[in-house]
Parts: structure tokens; C-alpha cells; sequence
């Protein structure tokens, strides 16, 4: 009779995130992404209901907050005095972010969820198979991914063929004149905004705007360049598209 009593409290206590629960989130690029694994019997908090201020956190009594590699250090560390942290690592890899989808799996015992959502994503991302340009992706300020950058590795690992200026950086600034001697057939624009700023002015030189002409451009949103693994399919999908 205890030995039964004794099996129940213990699947009780492993199968307890099967219950409600409530998740806050401390980054707007886990505001979309969550709730397409979270559990209907789990509560959400995004971070625009807070604005990651700790206070408002704490008073939505959470049982656990995910928070990325960039948020502030002393937020995460007076809540992880309050509450379970959960990080979400920065991928420089699309290797590295299966494993940070693990590792989250295991944190919150949602393995099957997120394995699934994984799954989906992947799927998702097969039309990079059957794309044949190659491509260059160049950002404001002369900026450019490089090599070692989780969009050209993400990209990359979906057959999609990426121009880089340098292969062991993950970020490289780009002088006009290398720019217009490279070749790509496709160029993408990532995270230029739609008003003026200064760091855009190089798009309008006069050497740079017969280059682009002759190229098939795409522009990516910066809601999206600003969520590069979590919307990887939707990043591969608007680079690509025909």
C-alpha cells in the first residue's frame, strides 16, 4: 500500500508540468514563438504585459521565466532569487539552437512540445532545397554576415548558397569597393528600416544603386532579422522566394 501511495506521489510530482502553470517571458522574440508549444493548461505572460520591469513580474506570480542571453543581468538575477530561470541561449549555430531546444525541453519537462515544434519548423524550411541563386546579405552601416553567423549556417544547413565576405567572422564590415566586385544573383537587405537614417545612406550611392539594379533584391522586416531563430522559417522562406 505505501509502495503504490509512494508511486503515485512520485508521478504526481513528474507529470507536474502537465498542469497549469504560468510562464513569463523576458524577451518580444518568445512574445509569438511560445505559445505555438506552450501547453493550453499553462498561463502566458508576454513581455509587453510587464515591459520586463520587476515589479511587474513578481506580481504576476510566475512559476517560471524564460529570458534570453542578452537581458539584463541584474533583472535575471533578482528574479532568480523568486522564481525557476530558464535561459534561452543566442545561437551562432543551427546546430547550437537544436541544442538550446533541448536543453529548454528538459528545463520546463515539455521535451515532446518543443520536439515537435522543432520538427514542424524543420519541415517548414525544406524549400531551400529547390532554390538555385546564390545569395549575399548585407545590413546598414556596411555591415554584412559572415561565415560564422547563425543566419549563414542556418542557411547554409538548408542548402541555400551565401556569398560571405569573410568565412571566420560572424559579423563583417564591407567597403564599397569589395562590395560591387562581389557576385551574388540575389542580395538581401536586413533590417534596413523604411525611414531615413544615416546608416542606410550607403544603398544611394551612386556605385552601389547600378549594382543592385542588376540584381534580384529582398527586403527582410527587422521584426524579423530582430528573431532570427526562432523565425528561421520565415527567414529562409523570405529570402528565397521566387
Amino acid at each position: 500500500m505505501l509502495r503504490t501511495l509512494g508511486l503515485i506521489m512520485m508521478t504526481c510530482m513528474m507529470s507536474a508540468n502537465a498542469f497549469a502553470q504560468r510562464l513569463v517571458s523576458l524577451n518580444p522574440c518568445f512574445d509569438a514563438w511560445i505559445p505555438q508549444w506552450l501547453p493550453k493548461s499553462w498561463d502566458f505572460v508576454p513581455s509587453t504585459v510587464h515591459g520586463n520591469r520587476l515589479e511587474r513580474i513578481l506580481a504576476a506570480q510566475p512559476d517560471v521565466v524564460l529570458y534570453g542571453t542578452y537581458t539584463n543581468a541584474r533583472l535575471v538575477a533578482a528574479l532568480d532569487e523568486a522564481t525557476q530561470m530558464v535561459l534561452v541561449d543566442e545561437p551562432n549555430s543551427w546546430s547550437q539552437w537544436q541544442r538550446s531546444l533541448t536543453t529548454v525541453g528538459e528545463a520546463l519537462q515539455l521535451e515532446d512540445e518543443i520536439s515537435r515544434w522543432a520538427a514542424e519548423q524543420e519541415q517548414r524550411m525544406s524549400v531551400g532545397k529547390n532554390f538555385q541563386q546564390d545569395l549575399l546579405i548585407i545590413m546598414p552601416n556596411q555591415y554584412s554576415w559572415g561565415g560564422s553567423s547563425f543566419i549563414v549556417d542556418m542557411l547554409r544547413h538548408h542548402d541555400v548558397s551565401v556569398n560571405v565576405a569573410d568565412e571566420d567572422v560572424a559579423l563583417v564590415q564591407i567597403r564599397l569597393e569589395q562590395l560591387i566586385q562581389m557576385q551574388p544573383q540575389r542580395v538581401v537587405l536586413d533590417g534596413f528600416a523604411s525611414d531615413y537614417a544615416r546608416a542606410n545612406d550607403w544603398l544611394w550611392h551612386n556605385a552601389l544603386q547600378p549594382w543592385l539594379q542588376r540584381r534580384q533584391v529582398v527586403q527582410i522586416p527587422t521584426e524579423l532579422s530582430g528573431c532570427p531563430a526562432q523565425r528561421a522559417d520565415d527567414y529562409l522562406n523570405k529570402v528565397t522566394q521566387q
